[in-house]
């Protein structure tokens, strides 16, 4: 692992985590919408690499903290990105992700105005909108934090695309980060933590895997999920989760059809592409029941 902090001995109002697993330039837009505010504010700005050449070589990028775990899963970089962490806020968004103007004031703004909300989440927008597959691969997982959403406390955030904690509630151990951010939410909430959704800041969320890599996307992230859960379980519940694995692929097509009527946006868009949510939400259950067997895999290092 390659590390080097020009931040250390400092404490910046707000960091920012972004793991990747893709060579550069695939971080580039992404870069590109967050540092000029992140500068203006004085934050910092992680980039946890998984592929080694997730940066440019040429070191034009230096006012970013590099740190290098190759081959590492999302989910073990982002958990080192927060460990090195030096803000009071910790923030987090993807590579092939976009954020709005303003989304770093926006996010220490509603860490001040809501002191009791350790962790907060804001909306998700399509930016791979050209394609019917690519509008189903994002409302099918994305679907709920579509603006509108509800603002105020609620039980699930927007996850790493679009998520922010007050750095006291982080853990002090790589391990106990190193999951799926639902099941350290879950945490939280057991141990009486406030989570709170707002409409704002937004995040433009840029994928178009095509059907064989969406199919394969959301096998690993339900087999990585069910992997995770699995862990925390015990084996009545396994098995009441492995046999739920027989009505999953409608649960989720209907709750995803549910959620997108209920905004009234998109919705004869997900009624064309309705074979395409059966296919995905199949894939989905495929790697759960998988993940409820025999744990997570490689399936985490899969899944970007």
């Amino acid at each position: 692992m390659f590390s080097d902090n020009p931040l250390d001995g400092f404490s910046p109002p707000l960091s920012v985590v972004i793991a990747t697993i893709e060579p550069w330039p695939a971080i580039k837009e992404c870069l590109d919408s967050l540092l000029p505010q992140a500068r203006e504010l004085g934050a910092e700005v992680i980039v946890a690499d998984g592929d080694g050449h997730g940066l440019p070589d040429d070191r034009s990028l230096e006012h970013i903290v590099n740190m290098r775990a190759i081959g590492a899963s999302t989910y073990h970089l982002r958990a080192i990105g927060a460990l090195k962490a030096h803000g009071k806020i910790v923030g987090f968004t993807e590579d092939h992700c976009r954020v709005s103007s303003g989304w770093c004031e926006e996010i220490l703004a509603l860490h001040q105005q809501y002191p009791e909300a350790v962790a907060i989440g804001g909306p998700i927008e399509n930016g791979s909108n050209a394609k019917l597959l690519d509008w189903v691969h994002f409302l099918i997982a994305k679907g709920p934090f579509l603006p509108p959403v509800t603002p105020g406390e609620t039980t699930f955030l927007s996850g790493q695309a679009n998520m922010s904690f007050k750095r006291h509630v982080l853990p002090a151990e790589r391990s106990d980060l190193d999951v799926c951010q639902e099941v350290y939410l879950r945490k939280l909430r057991k141990q009486g933590w406030r989570l709170s959704m707002h409409t704002g800041p937004v995040v433009w969320h840029f994928q178009s895997p095509g059907v064989v890599g969406a199919c394969r996307l959301h096998f690993h992230n339900g087999k990585t999920i069910a992997g995770f859960r699995r862990s925390h379980l015990s084996q009545l519940w396994k098995t009441a989760r492995i046999a739920s694995c027989v009505i999953l692929p409608a649960f989720l097509v209907g709750k995803t059809i549910a959620t997108v009527f209920r905004k009234r946006r998109r919705r004869f868009t997900l009624l064309l592409g309705l074979p395409f949510l059966v296919l995905l939400a199949t894939c989905h259950t495929l790697g759960e029941f998988a993940g409820y067997l025999k744990g997570p895999g490689n399936s985490p290092r899969l899944v970007n």
